[in-house]
């Protein structure tokens, strides 16, 4: 009984040992699926400096312009009432100073750049806030880059949000 018993530990221990090089084997085979260069980081550097300088000239309309985004695996223009809602967003965020703050590369469609927005200058004793943040989302389509806004403006559909008067507001936030 003793011989069975060590027997089935050592083939127990066996199996267990190879289904573990196995799994070294397997994912020493995987390969990233994006790969990113310095080149890619300087492509979205300038598209967000050339979207900044649009807002810097309070060219609203040229800024929107440079938007798309995402329909299924196409990348298309922003629709009138998306370009509508972006252009009241960014009127909200016209600032004195734009910095990006960082730049996240994921894959090529998930990405993130922050920039943080001066919106007015202030005394260094004012305790008013005066900053805020603004995010795109760099995608890379068919190996070239554009940009999309990372907000719910013109990542979901027309469901919840209702126009009042110029300004937007969603159902869901409503009390």
């Amino acid at each position: 009984m003793k011989r069975i018993s060590l027997f089935l530990a050592i083939l127990l221990m066996l199996t267990a040992f190879a289904a573990c090089s196995d799994k070294k084997k397997a994912s020493a085979n995987l390969k990233p699926e994006y790969t990113f260069s310095h080149q890619d980081s300087t492509e979205v550097l300038n598209l967000v400096k050339e979207f900044f300088a649009y807002m810097e000239k309070d060219d609203i309309p040229a800024a929107i312009d440079m938007l798309s985004i995402l329909k299924g695996e196409e990348l298309v223009p922003l629709e009138p009432v998306q370009k509508r809602r972006q252009a009241i967003a960014l009127n909200l965020v016209k600032g004195v100073k734009y910095d990006v703050d960082y730049m996240m590369f994921k894959s090529d469609r998930n990405n993130e750049v922050k920039v943080n927005i001066t919106l007015f200058e202030k005394d260094e004793n004012d305790p008013k806030p005066n900053q805020t943040a603004f995010f795109l989302r760099p995608v890379r389509h068919q190996g070239q880059w554009f940009l999309t806004a990372k907000d719910n403006l013109t990542d979901r559909e027309n469901d919840t949000h209702v126009e009042y008067e110029g300004a937007e507001f969603d159902k869901d936030s409503e009390e």
